[in-house]
């Protein structure tokens, strides 16, 4: 596995990736109704790409052959959107070097806060980074009740 910088010839992956990561992975947290209004169908790449560079901060783990296997973004403000791994890299460590390289990057651009909006599945994770939860969050997406946790971590200098 290796980390790096995102590439427009990654936009699928990135599609795929969180697809199945929602229906493969949340689906052990959320029920079928939550799952299916969260990721519908696979997304168009063009939507992708166009996310991934609109000035925020996206990194890829890949495998031997280049092939993003986990992705992960972060706004210029600190927000980390998204942090999505395939269900083959769940355990290899991809998710926290993604995350590890973010954190690096927010450092660099003088940031002192990260916040994040958690789901039941990377609640732990989260946790594991040093990240404390704010509230609940509970909303709805497509007319289907759904929630996650508004989370934050403040960086040393």
């Amino acid at each position: 596995m290796r980390i790096r910088e995102y590439r427009p010839s990654d936009a699928a992956d990135l599609a795929t990736i969180f697809y199945r990561s929602v229906r493969e992975v949340a689906c052990r947290f959320y029920n079928k109704a939550q799952i299916e209004a969260w990721a519908p169908e696979i997304g168009d790449p063009g939507g992708w790409n166009r996310r991934a560079t609109d000035g925020r901060i996206t990194i890829v783990a890949v495998n031997d052959a280049d092939k993003p296997i986990a992705f992960g973004d972060m706004e210029r403000n600190g927000h980390v959107d998204l942090l999505y791994s395939s269900p083959e890299a769940l355990g290899t460590g991809a998710a926290s070097a993604i995350y590890n390289k973010l954190e690096l990057e927010a450092m660099h651009l003088g940031l002192t806060r990260l916040y994040v909006e958690a789901s039941e599945c990377a609640f732990p994770f989260f946790e594991r980074k040093r990240f404390v939860k704010v509230r609940r969050n509970d909303f709805e997406i497509r007319g289907v009740p759904i929630h996650n946790y508004t989370m934050e971590k403040f960086l040393q200098g």
